[in-house]
């Protein structure tokens, strides 16, 4: 028995790493390959332009205003590896993936796939130093799924000039305090009402069922309420920026437990 695990460790050991004979198979199957090999629907998290120093000289002062890179939106979103693979590789990640969210004239820095990608601008759009940004960015007529943190109506004071008839999906995400997303964050959106009751059914008493409704239905009543009136705001004093009511949805960012002390997964 051990004679036989050792030869197939080794057996595997030895396989080769790499397919060298990748390049000889036929570019129609190539291309199905490097279609499966997608990344998953990402969540996006937007950042506002990193604010430039006081300039200490005429040069650095010059240089800073001739220097458009740093004023647009940007991210630490993980860049498809698809677009660094080799060129025929890239033309098809090209195919879905854009660089995007450039403001006026600035370099575009963040490659989205408008049909699959979530944008979460969260606190960045709360900062006033971003209030200007929105009426100059390009592609916000692309979004289909957006992310923002509940605000209220203050939001209509900065989205009177933004085309949202793309917006298919609006999810409105709370327990954002203090959190420090990385590149990779996971919404978790809250169950349906419906779904909610027909687990618990199943699995709990009806004197658990009770309990559970209060304790972990009430918040997530809670937090729709509130989205859905928010929503209802937006449509109604602007009109004009939806060509359809968009779904909505609430969620929160998945937390994983390690030693003890939560922490957001990134």
């Amino acid at each position: 028995m051990e004679h036989t695990l050792s030869t197939l460790f080794s057996s595997l050991a030895s396989r080769p790493q790499t397919f060298d004979r990748f390049r000889q198979l036929p570019p129609e199957l190539r291309i199905k390959i490097w279609q499966h090999a997608m990344p998953p629907a990402r969540t996006i998290v937007v950042k506002p332009p990193r604010q430039q120093e006081t300039p200490t000289s005429i040069d650095e002062a010059l240089v800073q205003s001739q220097d458009d890179t740093e004023q647009t939106w940007r991210s630490n979103a993980q860049i498809p590896a698809l677009l660094h693979v080799n060129a025929e590789a890239r033309h098809e990640a090209l195919k879905h993936y854009k660089l995007s969210l450039a403001v006026g004239k600035a370099q575009p820095q963040i490659y989205v796939d408008f049909i699959r990608d979530t944008l979460f601008f969260g606190t960045s759009e709360l900062n006033p130093q971003c209030s200007d940004l929105w009426a100059s960015t390009h592609d916000l007529d692309k979004v289909q799924r957006l992310a923002v943190i509940p605000e209220g109506a203050y939001r209509v004071l900065r989205w009177k000039k933004v085309d949202l008839n793309a917006l298919q999906k609006m999810i409105f995400v709370s327990e954002t305090e203090g959190m420090h997303l990385g590149s990779n964050p996971e919404l978790v959106e809250d169950t349906p009402q419906e779904e909610v009751k027909e687990i618990v059914e199943h699995i709990e008493a009806e004197a658990q069922k009770k309990t559970l409704d209060k304790d972990v239905d009430m918040p997530i009543k809670k937090r729709m309420k509130a989205a859905r009136e928010e929503l209802d705001t937006l449509m109604m004093v602007l009109p004009s920026h939806w060509e359809k009511e968009p779904v909505v949805v609430t969620a929160v960012f998945r937390k994983q437990y390690s030693s003890g002390l939560a922490r957001w997964v990134c």
